[in-house]
């Protein structure tokens, strides 16, 4: 429904990239195109449902308007703190302010998907030192479907894909200048990504634990020089803290619980299994110890890939297939850029977060139809993995990048 207030909000939305894309020239085309695409998408979805805008988009939508009932001197008595329901608190903000407009709800995700792009070129900055690539990047996150869709219906995605790439930033940061300002900020991103998905903490988990190896395989090359790095020797004691408590059931992750809740075969196999036209083939049920060690890898392969042909059984289930293969094409492009991956601390890290969430989700997601939502969030990622061997289709791009390096 196209109203008012949704127009308004589209329009300042609009004019506040409009005004970054004049000053920042350099990725300023970049932003206009993906700024376009998406306002038409916005538009279509008002005329043609979209993929994923069923009853959980409508869901998160109603919530936010029956929060807005008590007025927004009350709202924030239905504060959630790290739940689902913080997405809906969120609309739920203007919404007792201005009423309701779900058109004013998209204009929120619209914000944040904008918001990602302009990240995703700042980030790429940062992890290439290289203005081609990082405007390459750019353009596959500006064009990329999931991305788009996402940045204009009432889910959450955009939302975790920004705070994420907050979280990347940081840990780049921390590989390239080992300041404890990154460590800050990665912390930051995983937390503020968890408030609209509880699993998204486990990052702060993964985090410490990759920075742990590498600062610990320094130590020890320090060690027996007969030298100590103060600030090596703070981040392992911090390090095996945050660790020790996660481990020994000191704090709850939401949605997995403690590490002694989330390796309970009985809270595995309760908390992920229904049937459903997209669910996962019977051969993926887990139902006891030694098969969640063979099965967890495939249903991690199942959550990135699928739906694979064999799982197509309605029309609609094509659009899954299409997102299923630029999944596969980026995971190829990641393997050929393996040698970098493998080489620089801050890329290997990025792919051993990644690979954690691959393990979590896999196992806990039970249909294609809810791993492509899900997928999404880290997609930004593997796009920053794979921007090397990124080609460039579109011949005017790799002119406009010509162009853009020489002004730069």
């Amino acid at each position: 429904m196209i109203d008012l207030l949704g127009i308004i909000s589209i329009l300042l939305v609009s004019l506040i990239y409009v005004i970054i894309a004049l000053r920042l020239p350099v990725i300023s085309k970049i932003i206009i195109a993906a700024l376009f695409v998406r306002i038409i998408i916005l538009f279509v979805g008002n005329l043609v449902p979209l993929p994923d805008t069923g009853s959980d988009s409508r869901s998160f939508e109603l919530v936010a308007w029956d929060m807005a009932q008590d007025g927004f001197s009350n709202l924030y008595l239905n504060y959630p703190g790290i739940d689902s329901k913080f997405y809906s608190f969120l609309i739920a903000i203007p919404y007792s302010l201005f009423g309701r407009s779900i058109l004013m709800a998209k204009s929120m995700s619209l914000f944040f998907g904008m918001g990602s792009v302009i990240l995703s070129w700042l980030v790429a900055k940062k992890l290439f030192n290289n203005n081609i690539i990082a405007l390459k990047v750019g353009w596959v996150v500006a064009l990329f479907p999931s991305l788009i869709l996402y940045s204009v219906i009432t889910m959450r995605e955009a939302y975790v894909s920004f705070f994420f790439l907050i979280a990347i930033l940081g840990v780049i940061s921390w590989f390239r200048d080992e300041n404890f300002r990154s460590i800050i900020l990665a912390i930051s991103g995983f937390v503020l990504s968890s408030f609209f998905h509880g699993g998204m903490l486990l990052g702060v988990i993964f985090f410490f634990t990759v920075i742990l190896f590498f600062s610990f395989k320094k130590f020890l090359k320090l060690f027996k020089q007969l030298k100590i790095n103060k600030k090596n020797l703070i981040i392992i004691i911090i390090s095996l803290l945050i660790m020790t408590f996660y481990f020994t059931n000191k704090f709850a992750i939401p949605k997995i619980g403690t590490f002694e809740s989330a390796i309970e075969l009985k809270f595995v196999i309760n908390k992920v299994f229904h049937k459903g036209d997209s669910s996962y083939p019977d051969f993926l049920n887990i139902n006891s110890a030694t098969e969640f060690l063979y099965k967890s890898p495939i249903r991690a392969l199942y959550f990135l890939f699928s739906p694979f042909p064999w799982d197509i059984n309605k029309i609609s289930h094509l659009i899954g297939l299409i997102d299923s293969l630029l999944y596969i094409a980026l995971t190829y492009l990641i393997f050929c850029n393996r040698k970098l991956v493998l080489k620089d601390p801050a890329f290997f890290s990025i792919f051993l977060i990644l690979a954690g969430y691959f393990f979590v989700f896999g196992v806990g997601v039970d249909s294609f139809g809810t791993s492509i939502r899900h997928r999404s969030k880290f997609v930004i990622a593997m796009i920053l993995l794979a921007a090397p061997f990124i080609p460039n289709i579109i011949y005017s791009i790799q002119k406009n990048l010509k162009k853009s390096h020489e002004k730069i």
